[in-house]
């Protein structure tokens, strides 16, 4: 900047902003901050999808002592849906950090929370349809293929 032919000798300017935004300018990473918010719920995630695991070892065994089990096949169905939502709203909420625009994931993890308890109550929901069909399974007299003949 020539103002009444003296020289830039200090660098005003350009040269001056771009100094300033480059020390102070901070991008948003994964921070203390950020791994609080987002750690739990991973970590909430892959417990669901444990439980759902194991749930589905629980429908199999009963399947296979010959209890009926259409009920809760179709409330597990509907619970996997819900936890695939899940996974896509966490993927949401950790790609807010590491993606393009790098911005804070507040908003994105209130909603994987909510579809996380969502899912969480759908699996509670599995599992007490499961309680119900096997009690329902022991109070009916199961019928025997060796029927003794009564005289």
């Amino acid at each position: 900047m020539m103002f009444f032919n003296i020289p830039d000798i200090f660098n005003f300017g350009e040269n001056v902003r771009q100094g300033y935004e480059s020390r102070y300018e901070r991008k948003i990473g994964r921070d203390f901050r950020n791994s609080v918010l987002l750690a739990p719920l991973e970590q909430s995630l892959a417990n669901l999808q444990n439980i759902k695991d194991r749930i589905q070892v629980r429908i199999d065994k009963e399947v296979a002592s010959g209890t009926d089990m259409t009920v809760p096949i179709a409330t597990f169905d509907t619970a996997g849906q819900i936890l695939t939502s899940a996974v896509i709203a966490v993927g949401n909420a950790t790609s807010t950090v590491t993606g393009s625009n790098p911005r804070p994931a507040y908003r994105e993890s209130q909603l994987a929370y909510t579809a996380l308890s969502q899912a969480r109550e759908a699996l509670n929901n599995v599992v007490d349809d499961i309680s119900t069909a096997v009690e329902q399974a022991s109070t009916t007299p199961r019928k025997t293929t060796y029927a003794k003949k009564r005289e």
